[in-house]
């Protein structure tokens, strides 16, 4: 078997208690990666301790070429390191960037615009609903959707995305070959058809915590715009955005109820300066300042646009309730549609929001509407499109579903 440097890369990657500072320093150094499997002691000291060394000698003999670069090829995995060409120029410069990553799929099109979409991972129904507006609205208008596939608002924002037809990268906080949360399995396995897993450590690494605000860094590095759909003041949102401003990103923030614990962090975004998202048409707008004007989204009538158009709603996570699945566009009659007379269920959809409304305010919004209706038949109304899955009850308050 024939080694490469991306071989050696691989492994040097591998040898523990070597980290991706003392890493990205030896091959700085001017001594390849093969070399550095050939150096003497002497040689290395420079650069590495005396445990290190030891720990490095101790891998070579114990490393199987051959063997670990099947693992990848078996599972379709990939090594890039920094040394080779498809790194991301957007990792190369950012404090602590990664000697390697791991990559099932592809790596972001580094000529395409992306946005990375993080939020709470317990959010409300009104962050779920604006994770997937923008989620497949930025997928529409041809724009990456980068994000961490956590529960809540990251794996609701890459499902709208592929379910859109578009393209959305996981960064990972283990294995690409491990799903976490099981609940996202299909968006997992979506992704390297649709996308890419990435992530810095080997494949059969499990998911530990303190793995998550290290992947964080590489989320904001890879957007070109951090969007905070939904998260508490103090989360673990927090971290990804105070690294997204390290590198020089610009952040947005989806603005919320201030009554709203879940609101906090968007809305203190927002008092210290951030941008405000409160449609994708904002998000696209900075994006084209961010790029100096070179960018303008994909033409409308992209494949993705006519799955949506055809209905076609894509994959269902367990983070989606049974009467709040995925948005189907309901526009796409032409202008030739006959007319029809507003039903009862036509007005209560106008008059109902993602925000619950009582009984009575339906009823009394009906009344202004001109429809003289009785509390019987309104509550007969509502079981059925309760049941139809065009509404959703929540106690005496009725929301509607997107």
């Amino acid at each position: 078997m024939e080694l490469l440097e991306k071989d050696y890369a691989h492994w040097l990657s591998n040898v523990p208690g070597i980290g991706n500072k003392t890493l990205i320093a030896l091959t700085q150094s001017g001594m390849t990666c093969k070399e550095a499997y050939t150096a003497s002691a002497k040689e290395l000291s420079a650069i590495l301790s005396q445990k290190q060394r030891t720990s490095l000698e101790k891998s070579r003999l114990e490393w199987n070429f051959e063997q670990e670069k099947k693992k990848l090829e078996e599972k379709q995995v990939r090594f890039v390191s920094i040394l080779d060409p498809e790194y991301p120029d957007k990792l190369r410069h950012i404090p602590d960037q990664p000697f390697g990553l791991y990559v099932k799929g592809e790596l972001p099109d580094p000529k395409v615009p992306s946005v990375a979409i993080i939020g709470a991972r317990m959010c409300s129904d009104y962050g779920r609903y604006m994770a997937r507006q923008f989620g497949r609205g930025l997928a529409l208008s041809g724009v990456q959707v980068i994000s961490g596939m956590a529960r809540g608002i990251d794996g609701l924002a890459q499902h709208a995305a592929l379910s859109a037809g578009g393209k959305s990268f996981a960064i990972l906080g283990g294995g690409v070959d491990i799903c976490y949360p099981e609940e996202n399995r299909d968006v997992f396995e979506a992704l390297p058809e649709n996308g890419g897993l990435i992530s810095e450590f080997p494949p059969g690494v499990q998911p530990i915590s303190r793995f998550f605000p290290m992947r964080n860094r590489i989320i904001s590095a890879l957007s070109d715009i951090l969007l905070v759909v939904e998260a508490r003041q103090k989360s673990g949102t927090s971290i990804t955005v105070d690294t997204a401003l390290e590198q020089g990103r610009e952040v947005l923030a989806v603005p919320g109820r201030v009554t709203d614990r879940l609101s906090d962090g968007c809305n203190y975004l927002i008092s210290q300066g951030a941008g405000v998202a409160i449609s994708v048409e904002d998000v696209l707008e900075r994006l084209w300042q961010v790029s100096g004007g070179g960018y303008s989204p994909a033409n409308k009538s992209s494949e993705g646009e006519k799955k949506a158009c055809n209905g076609i709603t894509g994959m269902k996570t367990a983070n989606e309730s049974e009467n709040d699945s995925p948005e189907i566009i309901e526009d796409c009659e032409t202008a030739d549609s006959p007319h029809h007379e507003p039903t009862m269920e036509d007005d209560i959809l106008g008059i109902v929001d993602i925000i619950p409304v009582s009984t009575s305010f339906i009823l009394e919004e009906l009344y202004k509407k001109g429809r003289d209706t009785t509390v019987p038949t309104l509550m007969t109304t509502l079981m059925d499109m309760t049941c139809k899955g065009q509404i959703a009850q929540n106690g005496a308050y009725y929301r509607r579903i997107s």
